[in-house]
């Protein structure tokens, strides 16, 4: 029978056997740790304090994190909300999400970054991705004279047949607008 065995760190000494510790930030230890990074607003970059007392440049992951070592230890920041708050001086509450206003997550300027409810958030996304290609229209494939209209909403996927292709196009279109609505409400296109 096989045992699970933790593997064996010493302090300060990691094993072979055991990748470096990997921790998420929580507020405590968050609001400690703003004194190692300097934030730039008008660039949307990061430095971060090395060892020696200098600030080297510091980029996020694809997932959005900055991860960096502290005395043998890895650590991950979501970039978009160290941003914030490096930029705003404030806490962002576990319950709010930030929003690149122009829907490019690789940018952090301050200026593109918003703080907002998860659901509304969910709303944006939602919106989203039915105006890149989940709201769709096409011909139903037994019935000649009948169309689909295809769609996300509320986290489940619609599918409406109708009889008139006038119709079809009339309800794509009010769902087209919806969903514009709710972009241009959040969010700024260049």
């Amino acid at each position: 029978m096989n045992y699970y065995r933790k593997p064996y760190v010493k302090e300060n000494i990691i094993s072979n056997n055991n990748p470096l510790p990997k921790q998420v930030l929580s507020e405590s230890k968050f609001d400690s740790s703003k004194a190692f990074f300097k934030y730039n607003q008008k660039e949307g970059t990061f430095l971060v304090l090395k060892n020696n007392n200098e600030f080297r440049p510091i980029y996020p992951d694809a997932e959005g994190y900055l991860i960096f070592f502290r005395h043998q230890v890895k650590y991950k920041v979501k970039a978009n909300r160290l941003a914030y708050e490096l930029g705003n001086a404030v806490s962002v509450p576990p319950d709010k999400v930030i929003l690149h206003k122009n829907l490019d997550t690789n940018d952090y300027r301050l200026q593109n970054l918003k703080l907002l409810p998860r659901q509304t958030y969910l709303l944006i996304k939602e919106a989203h991705r039915n105006l890149n290609g989940t709201l769709r229209m096409y011909p139903h494939p037994r019935d000649v004279f009948s169309y689909i209209l295809t769609w996300r909403d509320d986290k489940k996927d619609r599918i409406l047949v109708v009889q008139d292709v006038v119709i079809a196009k009339q309800m794509l279109l009010k769902l087209q607008l919806k969903y514009a609505k709710i972009l241009n409400r959040y969010c700024v296109f260049d």
